[in-house]
């Protein structure tokens, strides 16, 4: 006795178990087809009606079996892999791990969604979304999830937006929430369960999975999370050793026909200086002063050296101030 072909489509429709409903445009190719393989039938249908009806029903099992293909066939519904950032300095080796397949940093190279960015004994700097500027400290992994998103699993960061407004919304993922960005510079440190979130200039939000008010750190002010547990401190300095590890690692300043206030501005941001000018005329005269050359690979005591050489105007850095001109 012939098995019953209904009873048998019914079986594996069955043990295939449920899938999750085909697109419109799987299920209409589907219908497509088995529209197309019944008229063949159709048209080669004997004139015998008792050998036509096990045709018909291998037809209507065709149909099904190409739906529950469609229906049943993997989509890949991820998002291809994006350039979010790209490495414009580099000191000592750095990795890049992307889909189990790890990588050594080189310079100018980009950095895609997904990736994690990990220095061991080197320091990194990366231009994201090309206006804002984050380096990694020694020891740091860094995940960049996508266009405003990153995730700090380890070790330290510097963000510098380049001012107020200037550069795009980023947030960072913490053991202790989310780290947002109010146009301004900062660090955030992660050690274990331990976060660390120190301010420079402007201010920075954390938004606590634990509490919809957002903790508000302005420049000076540090804080320390773990767990519940929250330690402030306030009138921080602005410059020494907590953040020179961060001017350490940024691209030196094209200097080529800018003109020499330009570069003694660049030089405080990046140290967190006060400018003392010794007298008006002077910081008059930086304006009209055009600087040529390269300082690529000099340390900063060796760029206020070469500049002051090549200027003939005295330029001393001592306790978070860059007197111009001479110490008052």
């Amino acid at each position: 006795m012939s098995p019953d072909p209904d009873r048998s489509i019914e079986t594996l429709i069955r043990l295939a178990g449920e899938r999750e409903m085909p697109s419109e445009p799987a299920a209409r190719r589907a219908r497509m087809a088995a529209e197309e393989s019944w008229r063949r039938m159709l048209a080669d249908r004997p004139s015998s009606p008792g050998r036509f009806r096990l045709p018909l029903a291998l037809a209507a099992a065709l149909g099904l079996v190409v739906f529950a293909f469609y229906s049943w066939t993997p989509r890949d519904v991820s998002q291809p892999p994006m350039v979010l950032a790209r490495v414009v300095a580099l000191h000592g080796a750095a990795t890049l791990r992307a889909r189990g397949v790890e990588t050594a940093v080189a310079p100018a190279a980009h950095v895609m969604s997904g990736t994690v960015l990990a220095t061991g004994d080197g320091r990194v700097a990366v231009s994201f979304a090309d206006a804002l500027s984050l380096r990694l400290d020694r020891n740091t992994r860094l995940r960049f999830d996508g266009h405003d998103r990153v995730t700090l699993l380890q070790g330290a960061m510097y963000v510098d937006s380049g001012g107020l407004n200037a550069g795009p919304p980023l947030t960072i993922a913490t053991p202790a929430g989310e780290v947002r960005h109010v146009g301004t510079q900062f660090q955030v440190r992660v050690s274990g369960e331990l976060t660390e979130i120190r301010v420079r200039e402007g201010r920075v939000a954390l938004r606590r999975a634990s509490d919809e008010n957002a903790r508000m750190v302005a420049a000076g002010d540090e804080l320390l999370v773990r767990g519940n547990e929250e330690r402030w401190q306030h009138g921080l300095a602005s410059f020494g050793a907590d953040w020179e590890w961060s001017a350490s690692v940024t691209p030196a300043l094209a200097i080529e026909d800018r003109p020499l206030a330009e570069f003694l501005a660049w030089m405080a941001r990046e140290h967190g200086w006060q400018l003392h000018y010794s007298n008006e005329v002077l910081q008059q005269r930086t304006l009209e002063i055009r600087l040529h050359g390269s300082l690529d690979g000099l340390g900063t005591d060796a760029m206020l050296e070469r500049v002051a050489m090549v200027t003939g105007i005295a330029l001393v850095a001592d306790e978070g101030m860059l007197w111009v001109g001479g110490r008052q």
